[in-house]
């Protein structure tokens, strides 16, 4: 077929318009759509493919196969005979859901079976209630020495979120085996157990149907409310996906906790509360003195943000929400040349001493922000030793998370 000069030219045009808006439409699709996953290390020209690698590695051979019996050892995952073991809370000498459930993340991230299993079967063992209203939950708090018995039988939703997340990733990258190593199956249990455990005269169950966000406390007695850091909605909309039950409720849940997100955060500094009401106004507590305090749960939201958008990119206005958060954080290091870790949410400094846990969660709101602020905390991330000594638990762990996040190799697992 013979096309005229203007017609040719025409269909230029018209294919250079579809080829803009195509590569408009991908650039708007989050890593589950399109595959692709940033190394912000590396567009910064931080480091090369190789040195990014080399960190990440050193990182994680650091905090989970060192032994601190030896010198240098700093590790926080500890041997249980041969196919168990724990992650420990150096500062405070215990194990905690939190803890166990990140590990077994940064385990199936890292493709190392071996210790995901051995995290896994120690916190079914161990942590694991086998029977009255709390059996299928785990109990947030337990001794670091044998037997492990329970300081706090209570369990903290934040646990269940991720070692529910971790198994279904497990089953996708290794296939599920038989028992307490049949992955898909038993992250469908946690989930079910999760939404469906009956009221009883002491406690509700921990993901609330009728608010569709997940709780701080199951205890009626504590009182029933949320904690932002605990909203995952890139975790929701794939247990939207593969949990066997509930589906709609996890679809609708990711909806809701993206809302969430602009109702709780400060109209100014965007910092975030420890504990909140579901209307995302700031909780107080018998346990944390201040309803309008900023500090080590709350660091989390801005990479719970951040994953969210990178994985799904559904809500265009969390770029701004973080970008507040930054910015104000900018601002404060850029006057005291560092950043304390307690604040009141409208930017009062609280403490006199920072985090290196912090660092890295706001590090991680560069993947949705390539402001001048998020370039700021890149560096520093890329700058920070891994975490060492009597605080290296939870700061340990939020700096891998973001090494992994950061270098596009914390992935969705499919």
């Amino acid at each position: 077929m013979n096309f005229s000069f203007p017609q040719k030219a025409g269909l230029l045009l018209a294919c250079l318009a579809l080829f803009c808006l195509q590569a408009r439409a991908e650039s708007a699709q989050g890593a589950f759509q399109t595959g692709q996953y940033r190394n912000v290390f590396v567009e910064q020209g931080l480091a090369s493919q190789a040195e990014v690698d080399k960190k990440i590695q050193s990182t994680y051979q650091q905090l989970f196969y060192s032994d601190e019996r030896e010198e240098g050892g700093e590790s926080i995952f500890f041997p249980v005979g041969e196919n168990m073991g724990f992650i420990k809370d150096i500062g405070s000498n215990d194990i905690r859901s939190e803890g166990m459930s990140y590990g077994m993340m940064i385990a199936v991230q890292m493709n190392d079976k071996p210790m995901f299993d051995k995290l896994w079967r120690f916190a079914d063992t161990h942590m694991r209630h086998k029977e009255g209203w709390y059996a299928g939950y785990f109990a947030w708090h337990l001794s670091a020495e044998p037997p492990f018995r329970y300081i706090d039988a209570n369990p903290a939703p934040d646990g269940e979120e991720y070692f529910a997340m971790a198994l279904y990733f497990a089953h996708q990258r290794w296939g599920s085996g038989q028992d307490v190593l049949n992955y898909k199956a038993q992250a469908d249990k946690i989930l079910a157990d999760m939404v469906d455990k009956p009221e009883s005269a002491t406690d509700v169950a921990m993901f609330s149907q009728e608010k569709r966000q997940i709780l701080f406390v199951t205890q009626k007695a504590t009182g029933l409310f949320t904690d932002p850091s605990y909203h995952l909605p890139a975790f929701y909309e794939l247990f939207a996906r593969w949990s066997a039950t509930h589906k709609e409720l996890w679809a609708k849940a990711a909806v809701e906790s993206r809302l969430y997100f602009h109702k709780a955060a400060h109209p100014e500094t965007g910092l975030f509360a420890e504990y909140a009401d579901f209307d995302g106004r700031p909780k107080e507590t018998s346990f944390n003195g201040n309803s309008h305090h900023s500090a080590y749960d709350a660091f989390r939201v801005i990479g719970n943000i951040a994953m969210d958008y990178a994985w799904f990119r559904q809500d265009e206005g969390q770029k701004a929400l973080i970008e507040r958060q930054l910015n104000f954080m900018a601002k404060e290091l850029a006057a005291k040349n560092k950043n304390v870790s307690v604040h009141a949410v409208s930017g009062e400094a609280l403490s006199q001493w920072g985090s290196a846990g912090q660092t890295a969660m706001l590090a991680t709101g560069a993947l949705a922000s390539d402001s001048e602020a998020a370039r700021t905390y890149v560096k520093r991330l890329w700058n920070q030793p891994t975490p060492e000594g009597k605080w290296r638990y939870y700061d340990g762990l939020l700096h891998l998370f973001s090494l992994l996040h950061l270098s596009g190799q914390y992935r969705i697992i499919q």
